[in-house]
C-alpha cells in the first residue's frame, strides 16, 4: 500500500502538479483501493486543520514579519556585528550570527533569508565578498531559524506526531548552537583562505559598542526568553506563546522603534494570511494520508521490514536519515514532515528511539534540503536577494553544506547533544 501511495505522489510531483493537490490525487487512489468512501477526504481535511496547536503557526510567522517590517532585525545584525565583526571573515560571522538570533524569534528559514539577506548581503558585496559567497552564508545559516526554538517545523511535527512541542523545543537549543559555531569555523577556514573581509581587519572588539547595541535591541531579545520560559514555566502552551509573541512584536514596533504604522499592518497581515493558508491546506491534507497509511498499517510493516534487515538502532536510524535526505533533494520541508513524520515516528518508536530526538533530527535533515537543489526554497530566496544565478551559489554552498551533513551525522552518533536538555529540565 505505502509504493501505490509513493508512486502516486511522486508522479503527480514530477509532472509538475503541487504538492498538496499531488496528496489529494494519491489519497482518491488510496481510498479507491481500499474502498472507502471519498467523503473521508472532506471530514479528515477539516479534522486535521482543526487544532489550536496550528494557531502557533500564524502566530510566529506574523512575528516574523514584524520583525522584517519594524526594523528588528536591522537592529539584531548591528548586535551581531559587535560580537564577531572583528573576527576575519567578520561579516560571514555576523550573517551568522543574526540568523542565530533572528531563528530564536521566528523560527522561519525562510523568513530569516529574507530579512537577514536582504540586510547582509549589499555590505558583505561592498567588502570584496563575492556575492555568491555572501548568498551562501547567508542561506546555510537560514537552517538554524527552524532548530533554534521557537520552531516552526518543530511545531508541525509536534501535531501531526502527538509529540511535546515544548520538549521538541528544548531539543533544538544544543544542535541550533552547535550548527551555528559549526558554520562560523567555516566561514573563517574559508575567509582565511581566499581573502575575504581584509577590510574589516581594523575593527576591535568593544564593550562599549556592544553595550549601544544590546541597549537599542533588548527588547527584541526578550521575545525568545519569553517564549521558552513561559512554557516551561507553565504559564501558557507553545501556541498562547505564539500569540503572546506576536502582541511583544507589535508593540514594539508599532510603540518602541516606530518603524512601522497602522497603515502598514494590513499588508503585514496579508502577507502572515497567505502563508498560513498554504500550510492549513498542506495540514489538512496530510492528514487524510497519514489517517489512511496508519488504517493500512503502513508503519507496522515498515518497522518489521527495517527490524528484518539489522538489529543496529544506528544502523536504521542512518538508512532513515539517508532516506530523508534524498527526500529533500525533491520535497520542501513542510509537507515531508507532514507526510513522513506520522509513517516513520512510530516506526522509530517500536526500535527504542525517543519521538522527540527524532523529530528534532528530521527537522535537522529535511532543513538541509531547503539548501539543496532543485527544489531547495531557501536558495531560491537567497539567489534572488543576492541576484546570482543558482549554478555560483550551489558551488560557493559546499562547504557549508558539507560541514552541516557533518553535524547532523555528529547528532545521530551523539543522541545525548539532543536529548541533555529535554531530559535534564522534565
Amino acid at each position: 500500500m505505502l509504493w501505490i501511495f509513493l508512486v502516486a505522489l511522486f508522479s503527480s510531483v514530477l509532472i509538475g502538479i503541487p504538492v498538496v493537490f499531488s496528496l489529494g490525487i494519491a489519497n482518491i487512489i488510496m481510498l479507491w483501493v481500499m474502498d472507502l468512501p471519498f467523503t473521508i477526504i472532506s471530514s479528515r481535511m477539516i479534522s486535521g486543520m482543526n487544532s489550536f496547536p496550528l494557531l502557533a503557526i500564524p502566530f510566529f510567522m506574523f512575528v516574523g514579519e514584524v520583525m522584517n517590517h519594524g526594523g528588528i532585525a536591522r537592529r539584531l545584525v548591528k548586535l551581531a556585528d559587535a560580537f564577531v565583526g572583528h573576527i576575519t571573515g567578520g561579516l560571514g560571522h555576523v550573517n551568522i550570527l543574526a540568523s542565530m538570533f533572528f531563528g530564536g524569534i521566528s523560527g522561519s528559514a525562510i523568513a530569516d533569508t529574507a530579512a537577514i539577506g536582504g540586510l547582509m548581503i549589499p555590505p558583505m558585496v561592498q567588502q570584496q565578498y563575492p556575492p555568491s559567497y555572501s548568498a551562501a552564508v547567508t542561506a546555510s545559516s537560514a537552517v538554524i531559524g527552524i532548530i533554534i526554538p521557537p520552531s516552526i517545523p518543530f511545531i508541525l511535527f509536534g501535531i501531526v506526531t502527538s509529540t511535546s512541542i515544548a520538549r521538541l523545543f528544548l531539543g533544538g537549543i544544543i544542535p541550533g548552537i552547535i550548527v551555528g559555531f559549526a558554520l562560523m569555523l567555516t566561514t573563517w577556514i574559508t575567509s582565511r583562505r581566499h581573502g575575504y573581509g581584509k577590510r574589516e581587519e581594523g575593527k576591535r572588539f568593544s564593550i562599549k559598542v556592544i553595550w549601544i547595541a544590546l541597549r537599542e535591541v533588548w527588547p527584541a531579545l526578550t521575545l525568545p526568553i519569553i517564549i521558552v520560559g513561559g512554557i516551561l514555566g507553565g504559564l501558557f502552551t507553545a501556541t498562547e506563546a505564539g500569540a503572546v509573541a506576536a502582541v511583544v512584536a507589535l508593540l514594539l514596533g508599532l510603540f518602541y522603534y516606530k518603524e512601522i504604522g497602522i497603515r502598514d499592518l494590513p499588508r503585514i497581515f496579508l502577507a502572515t494570511a497567505k502563508t498560513t493558508a498554504i500550510v492549513l491546506f498542506l495540514c489538512g491534507m496530510a492528514m487524510v494520508s497519514a489517517w489512511l497509511l496508519t488504517r493500512a498499517r503502513v508503519p507496522f510493516t515498515l518497522a518489521n521490514l527495517l527490524t528484518s534487515m539489522t538489529d543496529s538502532t544506528l544502523i536504521i536510524l542512518l538508512v532513515c536519515n539517508l532516506l530523508l535526505f534524498l527526500i529533500g533533494f525533491v520535497m520542501d520541508l513542510t509537507p515531508a514532515i507532514l507526510i513522513l513524520a506520522p509513517i516513520l515516528t512510530p516506526v522509530m518508536a517500536q526500535i527504542g528511539i525517543d519521538p522527540v530526538y527524532f523529530g528534532v533530527i528530521m527537522c535537522i535533515n529535511l532543513g538541509i534540503g531547503l539548501v539543496t537543489p532543485p527544489v531547495g526554497t531557501v536558495l531560491y530566496v537567497a539567489a534572488g536577494v543576492a541576484n546570482i544565478k543558482m549554478e555560483a551559489l550551489v558551488r560557493s554552498l559546499l562547504p557549508f553544506l558539507a560541514t552541516l551533513l557533518v553535524v547532523l551525522v555528529l547528532l545521530i552518533v551523539f543522541p545525548d547533544l539532543v536529548m541533555f536538555i529535554p531530559n535534564m529540565v522534565y
